[in-house]
């Protein structure tokens, strides 16, 4: 099967997403610190990991860290072996299609639900978030265009008011920030800000259909990024 080149970053800076309350705090930051040491290679495909080595090196009880890695498993990340223990899974250009394929439809839904539901104050900070992605475009800021995107999308979820969609995206956007991580050398981040920039837009003047339309194009974007690396050997 075609694989792609798997390259650490050597500042591995990324954000992660903390959801929850208070009660689910700890367990909330497990997830986040996990999920940005997956994503920015930190923790490698293949590589092998326990339970009290994680615990011990994100200084928080086990407890948090055996939730953190089940959310993991489910957004597939990690890989529960039996009688052999947790391993991070590989990047496979397959996945990450078959992945797209679905999260192309709930995304559409997601925001074309945030299009007719937000409310004005809501507007107002996609509105701002929009002109955040114009400066990314203009400037290639990556670092910066993680961090919008991510305010985003937890928007996006309470905006759209639909928990089963919500939670059918979250791990689906796990794996493809790692994906995006590995082949970010040839991804266009100005096109990428541009275009997110575009669903948020249309998301603020309240348009389903241009809604829908911008969404397509955005997800076309990250197909297309996805099949070039079909050709990126191992």
């Amino acid at each position: 099967m075609p694989k792609i080149q798997v390259v650490h970053a050597d500042n591995p800076k990324h954000p992660g997403i903390q959801v929850g309350g208070t009660d689910a705090r700890f367990a909330d930051r497990a997830y986040t610190e996990l999920e940005r040491l997956i994503v920015t290679l930190a923790l490698a495909p293949g590589d092998w990991v326990t339970e009290s080595a994680l615990s011990e090196r994100l200084g928080v009880s086990r407890t948090p860290v055996r939730e953190a890695l089940q959310r993991l498993a489910r957004a597939r990340l990690v890989e529960i072996v039996p009688r052999r223990g947790l391993r991070i899974t590989g990047v496979r250009v397959e996945d990450q299609l078959a992945l797209l394929e679905f999260r192309r439809e709930v995304e559409r839904f997601l925001t074309v639900q945030a299009s007719k539901r937000s409310s004005v104050r809501d507007r107002e900070r996609f509105h701002e978030m929009a002109i955040g992605m114009d400066g990314c475009s203009i400037n290639r800021d990556e670092a910066e265009h993680y961090r919008i995107d991510l305010e985003y999308k937890l928007l996006l979820m309470r905006t759209a008011g639909n928990e089963h969609a919500s939670e059918a995206v979250a791990p689906l956007w796990a794996s493809s920030r790692r994906f995006s991580w590995v082949t970010r050398a040839s991804r266009d981040i100005a096109l990428s800000s541009t275009l997110t920039a575009g669903v948020m837009r249309a998301i603020v003047d309240g348009d389903p259909v241009r809604t829908a339309s911008a969404t397509d194009a955005y997800m076309n974007a990250l197909e297309e990024l996805a099949r070039r690396s079909l050709d990126v050997g191992p």
